[in-house]
């Protein structure tokens, strides 16, 4: 006989049994769902597999991946997605393979690039249960790093470095970039160049870097200083002497400089220097080929391409009787100009990185120098161009304490014009160096009106240029 009573405590048990069950699973189905809506609301791509390469599950974000729906790729198996070319390059076929985490770009058919990273999870007993791949959009990315790419094509285009085993020059200066084009094609041809330029800019670099560039590079490049000589030694150091030309002369004799050079470069460095009476001995030289020595009857012929460099105004100097007008024109047949520092001065931190590198290499150090220490050295004068500010950098690379030197560590000597202008207002080295380089940027904003020409007439980035214009509350 049934016990109804025990029959309905069994009915009734059961039925709060399966109430219980049904909401435990009615949150365990609100849990997935509000579990997907999150996956789902992710702005990354999520991609998971079982250990097979069996796809499970797919967030909707891979519509505007891919520009298909989840259920595109539901119950596929990865391999056949990469086989119809749908994804490449899986990584989740790597991770399979490794059973480790991976990343790799990859590109969907609709020209979408991202970065997915395919991570392993294992059960309970080590085996691959799971592989969950994150892809991330960098469409954006690969463009910005395309046009940057092209950017820096450009900027390449717009800078020269004339460069040899001896000597390197770089710019990125228009009327730099005008003489060394002109250097380049007047480089294998023989005809005489007189280079103009203030002391330091590097006329001795770019005769050399013509020699190099000429075929003659193979024999002598020999440079004389017709500063540097005495006037009574010039000639003979210059053309050489006989035997017996003078007292206390080599019995032998010697050879001038003149005839070291047969076959090659002579380089007249500061010609406005040489005495007038040598003068007309050069006339001849540059016209025939021919010298003779001191204290010499025969006529020596040489081969010799001959540049000559000034940091005087010769034709003044013509005017003034103090330089043949003759040897003037024949000497100036391509004449080339040097501009000084402070008229290419977007070539400073050009030359302050090469100069860095060099003698960090040199002296086995790592010395680097903050924006506002560069910006320092860009605002200078430098009086004594190119030269002065190699000296410089030497100077800071062997002397310095720490690797990265900021405006602090600059000595306070290396601008007189900044100190003389606010010593009297008792400004310390940094104030004044900012207040200097506010008036540099209210003239190069009147002047320039833009920060994309600011930031090029100054040789810094434009981010900089805003940056400073902001701080100093410049529009």
């Amino acid at each position: 006989m049934v016990d109804v009573n025990q029959y309905q405590q069994t009915i009734t048990h059961l039925m709060n049994v399966n109430e219980s069950l049904q909401e435990q699973l009615d949150i365990s189905l609100r849990k997935i769902k509000e579990l997907t809506q999150i996956l789902n609301s992710s702005y990354d791509e999520i991609f998971v597999t079982n250990a097979n390469g069996d796809v499970l599950f797919v967030s909707d974000s891979c519509k505007y991946f891919t520009g298909l729906p989840p259920e595109a790729f539901i119950h596929k198996n990865i391999r056949e997605l990469e086989e119809k070319g749908i994804i490449k390059e899986s990584v989740t076929l790597r991770t399979m393979k490794t059973q480790a985490v991976q990343s790799n770009e990859q590109t969907y058919p609709n020209g979408k690039t991202v970065l997915a990273t395919a991570k392993p999870v294992f059960d309970e007993e080590g085996k691959l249960y799971r592989i969950v791949c994150n892809s991330r959009d960098i469409s954006e990315l690969v463009e910005m790093k395309r046009r940057l790419s092209e950017f820096s094509a450009l900027h390449q285009e717009n800078r020269i470095v004339l460069t040899t085993g001896r000597q390197t020059f770089i710019t990125q200066s228009q009327n730099m970039i005008t003489t060394l084009q002109m250097a380049q094609k007047v480089a294998p041809l023989d005809s005489s160049i007189l280079i103009h330029g203030e002391s330091g800019v590097g006329k001795g670099v770019l005769a050399r870097i013509i020699h190099d560039y000429s075929p003659r590079k193979v024999n002598p490049f020999v440079q004389v200083n017709c500063g540097a000589i005495p006037d009574t030694l010039l000639e003979s150091e210059l053309f050489g002497y006989e035997a017996g030309a003078f007292t206390g002369a080599n019995k032998r004799g010697k050879a001038g400089l003149v005839e070291m050079a047969d076959g090659g470069t002579l380089f007249l460095d500061e010609i406005g220097e040489m005495p007038m009476e040598l003068q007309v001995k050069i006339l001849h030289l540059v016209q025939d080929k021919s010298f003779k020595k001191v204290g010499g009857t025969s006529e020596k012929h040489v081969d010799i391409r001959i540049i000559s460099a000034t940091n005087k105004n010769l034709m003044e100097m013509i005017e003034e009787k103090k330089f043949r007008e003759d040897l003037y024109y024949r000497l100036h047949v391509v004449p080339l100009r040097i501009p000084p520092l402070r008229e290419r001065k977007q070539d400073i931190l050009g030359l302050t990185d090469y100069f860095l590198e060099k003698f960090n290499t040199k002296y086995s150090q790592q010395v680097q120098l903050d924006e506002n220490a560069k910006i320092c050295i860009q605002l200078q004068e430098w009086r004594g161009n190119v030269r002065e500010l190699e000296n410089f950098i030497e100077h800071l690379v062997v002397t310095a304490h720490k690797s990265l030197l900021s405006l602090e560590d600059l000595p306070i000597a290396m601008d007189q014009r900044i100190q003389k202008e606010f010593s009297q207002k008792g400004m310390p080295l940094k104030q004044a160096v900012e207040e200097t380089e506010r008036q540099v940027l209210s003239y190069a904003l009147s002047k320039y009106k833009t920060t994309r020409k600011i930031a090029k007439a100054l040789g810094v980035n434009q981010t900089t240029i805003m940056r400073k214009l902001h701080k100093y509350n410049l529009k």
